[in-house]
């Protein structure tokens, strides 16, 4: 392990508990996603997301009704990666903005159902080439065949977190 490569948190952390028999290796992997994914979330909320006072998860959900359209309230809150009661709020606050839009569905009107509005879907088209500049401009520090095997990398992960996820008790 080349300790000059490690950041300031990773060298205290190996001289706090270098001598306990841990796996630095995972540590670094996993500790180095989260801090990335929230370093990322906090640069574009505060460069791109910001000026149209869209939180992450506001954004997030705008993204995925524009890309797979009008869907059940509880299919929307796992495809944003949000709990139900989250969803509801966000919901809320996108149907205030008149963003979003929410109906019974004629067959089950226990079943909600929801989509964009004109207005959202506006909203999501001019945002998404703006922010999606930006993770350009970001991504650009590691060369397309880096990119490229970053994101294979980070995919295999997520399948072993699913995989792990569905056989666990």
């Amino acid at each position: 392990m080349n300790e000059e490569a490690l950041l300031p948190a990773e060298r205290k952390i190996l001289a706090e508990l270098g001598h306990l028999p841990l796996d630095f290796r995972a540590m670094w992997a996993i500790s180095n996603v989260f801090r990335s994914s929230t370093a990322l979330r906090r640069h574009l909320e505060a460069t791109v997301l910001a000026p149209d006072r869209l939180s992450w998860t506001a954004f997030t959900a705008l993204w995925v009704l524009w890309i797979w359209g009008e869907m059940e309230s509880r299919e929307f809150a796992s495809a944003v990666g949000i709990s139900r009661p989250t969803a509801t709020g966000v919901l809320s606050t996108l149907q205030r903005r008149r963003f979003v839009r929410r109906k019974k569905a004629a067959e089950d009107g226990r079943v909600v159902l929801v989509s964009l509005t004109p207005s959202g879907r506006r909203t999501i088209e001019e945002l998404f080439p703006r922010f999606n500049a930006e993770e350009a401009h970001v991504a650009s520090v590691l060369p397309g065949e880096d990119q490229d095997r970053l994101a294979a990398m980070l995919r295999e992960l997520l399948a072993g977190v699913d995989t792990r996820g569905a056989a666990a008790p």
